[in-house]
């Protein structure tokens, strides 16, 4: 669909725009105009040669009428009120010659698209017919001038004169029944001459809105097909899954049981495979209490999930226990092989770290705290800890070091979660 959106929108811009309309002296009536049906003295002669049209007029100002023109009227129709449709145009393409053949002055030369609206228009009455137009001075040698047909507006002076209402003030192009070319206004004596050269419109084959339209519907109806298509697909899963869902939750709750069993007996914790609080007791009784001769280095790191309720509250305490198990793959992605990881109860964990002094289980725990802080969590969210750190002192027992361990918790829970706080030990 998308290979097929982008063929149509190149040929759209390659072909799409390049409807040419000729307004040439072959197909239409071309025919000079000037004063003199006014009561002025103006002459004009208009000769026409395949595709050139030449008007040779001489304005001169008389007493009847004030104001000499001449020009070139192109009737697009049998009558003034049957014309063309060029609301699908956009711009007016012209190659027009306009000089003073007695002066070096540049003559302004006005162009007009009439249009025939039986709202406004009376079939027989030229004046009635809406000027769409323009002034501009088109030179000699000048070749083609594109001029945007949002361009030209409707003059106020026809607009006063026939008393126009608003909303048929605006320009209009449905049915110009003809065109005129004429000199400009304060022309007032002199010889001229105006050549024609080209008289066209360029427009869309079609347009682009209706060209978007037509691709928006294409996409919605094809993404609805697929819509369709892959919910019954769905459908089927859902029910497939159903059924094994109900056959794979017996054998989870079978299989939840006996891996209670299995954790008891291997000293893991049930949920997240850590270590639990009476798999550590023996080995800390066995490496570390205070009767041994020769100190060992131990230090420890207590962990606890920041606002862990507010998890369980708000996606439940199934996503809960999600999060509960990621936090441990988290934690023991940082860890050596000598250091123990140990669910303490609920979202508290604590981490022995043998061989480990106070400074390098301080920097542990804030990798740790970090990792955490940038992990992509199962629900969407974020999860933080806070970790306090101590080590034990010389003949202290255990029990007394994760009492230093739990209050340095509390404390970086007090100073705002998520940091690390160390408890240093009494000397």
């Amino acid at each position: 669909m998308v290979f097929i959106t982008l063929v149509v929108i190149q040929l759209y811009w390659s072909f799409g725009s390049t409807r040419v309309y000729e307004i040439a002296p072959d197909r239409f009536r071309y025919i000079a105009t000037d004063d003199r049906e006014q009561g002025g003295i103006s002459t004009s002669e208009l000769t026409l040669n395949d595709h050139l049209a030449t008007l040779n007029c001489n304005l001169s100002k008389s007493d009847s009428y004030d104001w000499p023109y001449c020009g070139i009227t192109i009737l697009l129709g049998d009558s003034d009120s049957q014309g063309l449709d060029f609301s699908q145009f956009h711009t007016i393409r012209l190659n027009v010659d306009f000089e003073q053949l007695d002066s070096d002055a540049s003559p302004s030369l006005r162009f007009y698209l009439r249009n025939f609206n039986p709202a406004y228009s009376t079939s027989g009455v030229e004046y009635s017919l809406k000027y769409n137009g323009l002034s501009y001075s088109p030179g000699s040698g000048n070749g083609d001038l594109d001029i945007p047909i949002n361009n030209l507006q409707v003059l106020t002076w026809w607009l006063a004169d026939n008393f126009i209402p608003l909303e048929h003030s605006a320009p209009e192009y449905t049915n110009v029944s003809r065109i005129d070319l004429a000199s400009g206004s304060g022309h007032y004596s002199g010889q001229y001459r105006m050549t024609v050269r080209k008289v066209e419109l360029i427009g869309h084959y079609v347009s682009g809105e209706h060209l978007m339209l037509v691709l928006l519907m294409l996409w919605v109806a094809t993404a609805l097909t697929i819509s369709i298509i892959e919910i019954r697909s769905a459908r089927r899963l859902v029910r497939y899954s159903q059924r094994r869902q109900a056959h794979l939750s017996e054998l989870n709750r079978e299989l939840k049981q006996q891996n209670v069993n299995f954790a008891e007996i291997a000293n893991r914790d049930a949920l997240t495979g850590a270590m639990n609080r009476h798999s550590i007791r023996d080995w800390l009784e066995q490496n570390y209490n205070s009767r041994l001769e020769e100190p060992r280095t131990l230090s420890i790191l207590y962990l606890d999930i920041d606002h862990f309720k507010s998890i369980n509250d708000s996606y439940g305490h199934l996503l809960g226990d999600d999060v509960l198990k990621e936090f441990t793959m988290v934690v023991l992605s940082c860890l050596n092989v000598e250091d123990r990881l140990v669910r303490w109860g609920g979202e508290e964990f604590v981490i022995f770290c043998p061989n480990r002094d106070l400074n390098q289980a301080s920097s542990l725990a804030e990798i740790i705290r970090i990792n955490v802080e940038k992990h992509q969590w199962v629900h969407g969210g974020g999860v933080t800890t806070s970790i306090g750190v101590t080590c034990l002192a010389d003949n202290e027992r255990t029990s007394e070091m994760l009492a230093r361990a739990d209050e340095a918790l509390y404390a970086a829970k007090h100073q705002g979660r998520n940091r690390v706080v160390v408890n240093q030990p009494l000397v």
